[in-house]
């Protein structure tokens, strides 16, 4: 009985696995809304309509588990190269956070996973129902949090608004141009450009988050605040 119960469980997993992998593929090549249900139960294999809506509930709780997926082995990764760091003795240098927020994905652009993984999150990316960074900080990922706190001290100097935006324009510009990548006839094959790629980008970012303030920037920051403190005000009155 119990090895029925073993098999059963193991084509459950697999059946999972399947759709996940299919619905990651078909998201990351056509967007997110130009998918249906019944295209990824058909390109999992599944005969049975209701699979997805078995093991899912919803195409948002779809896109939910996979990103929580690839999450978690991309954050064990990235824990491991804070460990490692750690274990040197030295403070890393930003440069070096910000490369280890993207070593993990870095690694595998060279796989067909790695590859559609990328696509994949772009597409949420750029999908209102999903604030992507904002998600990042689900607060249950080890190396996330502590790249956030590393980030946090090397930008303590900038305005708190403007630093928060910084690192979230520095992981969509990392996303995107990470699945612009993709796209290449070449991606998978050519190492030596995606090494320059993958330098490149970091030293960008870099620049991004450490550029000076301009003035521009500073004259614009208070009335936004303002804004949006009025909104908040709204939305809670609303509320009340």
């Amino acid at each position: 009985m119990s090895g029925t119960r073993s098999k059963a469980g193991n084509r459950s997993s697999d059946t999972r696995e399947r759709l996940i992998v299919a619905a990651e593929q078909l998201f990351g090549e056509r967007g997110i809304h130009a998918v249906t249900l019944k295209e990824i139960n058909a390109a999992a294999g599944q005969r049975n309509e209701s699979a997805l809506h078995y093991h899912f509930g919803s195409k948002k709780a779809l896109i939910e588990a996979i990103l929580r997926q690839r999450a978690d082995v991309l954050d064990a990764r990235r824990s491991q190269l804070l460990d490692d760091l750690a274990a040197s003795g030295e403070k890393p240098d930003l440069r070096e956070v910000v490369k280890i927020s993207f070593q993990p994905i870095f690694e595998l652009l060279h796989t067909r996973d790695g590859v559609r993984f990328a696509r994949f999150v772009a597409q949420v990316l750029g999908d209102p129902q999903f604030d992507l960074p904002r998600m990042t900080v689900w607060g249950r990922y080890d190396g996330l949090t502590r790249v956030n706190i590393l980030l946090a001290d090397y930008l303590n100097d900038l305005p708190p608004d403007v630093a928060e935006q910084r690192q979230r324009f520095m992981l969509e510009m990392a996303i995107s141009a990470l699945a612009i990548w993709t796209r290449r006839h070449d991606a998978l094959k050519d190492v030596a450009a995606r090494e320059f790629f993958t330098a490149n980008l970091v030293d960008g970012l870099l620049g991004m988050l450490t550029a000076p303030v301009s003035a521009e920037t500073e004259a614009a920051l208070t009335p936004a605040v303002k804004s949006r403190g009025r909104k908040t005000d709204e939305r809670k009155a609303r509320a009340d």
